[in-house]
């Protein structure tokens, strides 16, 4: 199965636990039963454990393609901050969802994650810089002007050094999304965390319809069939 085949599985299941989350969330009565509540909010982290860690496979094979991933629209890529939605993006989406249910020892704690989030975000930025600079120099330049291929030893140790230094950033930016949204959830209450959970997916569900209304030409696509060596192109786009 390639991972736009687990993608389209995962959005489905993705869309169900948002009607969970909304049922649940949409039902203010506080005596609800908190194991209840915490035992979907744990379904609900499992899935996108299973997002990421199919993500983390599917990259070593093409981590180029993580970049650029043809199972979203146009509209959709140019949201994308090192392969998926921005850290930050999730006090937001707790500003929204429970701002006004929050009292002051939780806004602290957050405005703290908050702080820590961002720190960290400018360190995966200049990491992400680096390798884009590092594509651009004159070393890197050389080896593409000669239009050899990549059986060229030299080639093939840059190729390979640059696919491991993506994977790395990669890999740091979900560590880091996971991290954040964990962080915010351990500031709720059970309720507080379904609220959040929800406006979460509505958040990507959205984005993702709006992608595909706006980009007229969009059609899921499979993962083309290609050598995953033979190309770098969508850095940019991150």
């Amino acid at each position: 199965m390639t991972f736009a085949d687990f993608f389209e599985r995962w959005e489905g299941q993705h869309r169900i636990y948002l009607d969970k989350l909304l049922q649940v969330a949409d039902n203010e009565n506080e005596s609800d039963d908190d194991a209840q509540q915490e035992s979907l909010v744990q379904q609900v982290l499992t899935h996108y454990q299973e997002y990421y860690d199919e993500k983390s496979i599917a990259a070593e094979s093409d981590i180029f393609l993580m970049f650029s991933p043809p199972w979203l629209s146009s509209y959709e890529r140019t949201l994308l901050w090192v392969t998926g939605f921005k850290p930050s993006v999730s006090f937001r989406l707790v500003k929204q969802s429970v701002g006004a249910d929050l009292n002051e020892e939780q806004l602290e704690r957050i405005a703290a994650v908050k702080e820590e989030t961002r720190r960290m975000e400018g360190q995966i930025a200049q990491a992400l810089a680096r390798v884009q600079e590092s594509v651009a120099a004159p070393t890197f330049c050389e080896l593409v002007k000669r239009e050899g291929s990549l059986a060229d030893g030299d080639m093939e140790n840059a190729m390979g050094a640059l696919k491991v230094a993506l994977l790395r950033v990669m890999r740091d930016a979900d560590a880091l999304r996971q991290r954040t949204g964990l962080q915010v959830l351990k500031v709720l209450s059970p309720t507080q965390k379904l609220k959040f959970l929800a406006g979460t997916s509505r958040f990507w569900l959205q984005s993702r319809r709006l992608g595909m209304e706006r980009d007229p030409t969009y059609t899921f696509h499979q993962e083309p069939k290609r050598d995953p060596n033979t190309h770098v192109h969508g850095m940019n786009q991150i």
